[in-house]
């Protein structure tokens, strides 16, 4: 995944400008939450605009580098179908330019070369559920006592917000399943999963306001899978 940074505040004006339409604010977020490419035809389907204007708008995403282009085969032949897809760019706009990502991994770096990995994980994972419980208690506000449990939808709904696009399963037994299609640590934890993961299995933990013996994860992007898959025993 790439990541670009605005140094001169261009790109925020271009920004501003495609996000502007609320059409092409929905038309983003719909093909957020879908992995296959999808066409002009289908996505005026979902909207109910015209495909030359839904086309129109998945120029306007193109042109931003956020969406790229590709073909797809007419079942009954004839010309390929143009197919468009959320490109792996992540944007960054920040005036003036900060550079946390680069700290990340400096301090990332530091703690892999002097800390045992399991020492490491736990350390982490502690981190993170104490963040995860500060941040619980920042959503529910001062007039809640801790501990704070949020409820799973809640916590989807932050976790949303964030930008991790998630889907959640809650319709068992007292079990909850989130399933994560974009780690917004994604780059950090391709290069430390023994670190970031923790960490974010931690926060996700201290949300809900579980023990560590009551999560399970049984797919994760950093080991190769297409999303990551936790369960939660509440």
């Amino acid at each position: 995944m790439e990541t670009a940074y605005d140094k001169d505040g261009i790109y925020l004006g271009k920004l501003a400008d495609v996000f502007g339409d609320p059409t092409r604010r929905g038309i983003y977020r719909h093909l957020r939450g879908t992995s296959e490419p999808l066409s002009a035809s289908e996505v005026a389907a979902v909207f109910g605009v015209h495909r030359t204007v839904a086309r129109a708008h998945l120029e306007k995403l193109a042109a931003l580098g956020l969406v790229e282009s590709g073909t797809r085969r007419r079942a009954g032949g004839g010309r390929p179908a143009k197919t468009y897809v959320l490109t792996g760019k992540r944007l960054e706009v920040m005036l003036p330019p900060r550079h946390y990502e680069r700290l990340s991994r400096f301090l990332l770096r530091l703690i892999d070369s002097t800390i045992e990995p399991q020492v490491a994980g736990e350390v982490a994972f502690a981190l993170g559920r104490e963040f995860g419980a500060e941040t619980a208690a920042d959503i529910v506000g001062a007039d809640v006592q801790p501990p704070v449990k949020l409820a799973p939808r809640a916590v989807v709904a932050w976790m949303d917000e964030a930008g991790y696009n998630v889907s959640l399963d809650d319709g068992a037994r007292g079990v909850v399943t989130v399933e994560v299609h974009n780690c917004v640590y994604s780059e950090l934890a391709e290069e430390y999963p023994d670190i970031v993961c923790p960490f974010d299995r931690g926060t996700v933990c201290g949300m809900l306001g579980v023990e560590p013996s009551a999560h399970t994860q049984t797919h994760s992007m950093s080991a190769g899978d297409a999303y990551c898959r936790h369960e939660f025993r509440l």
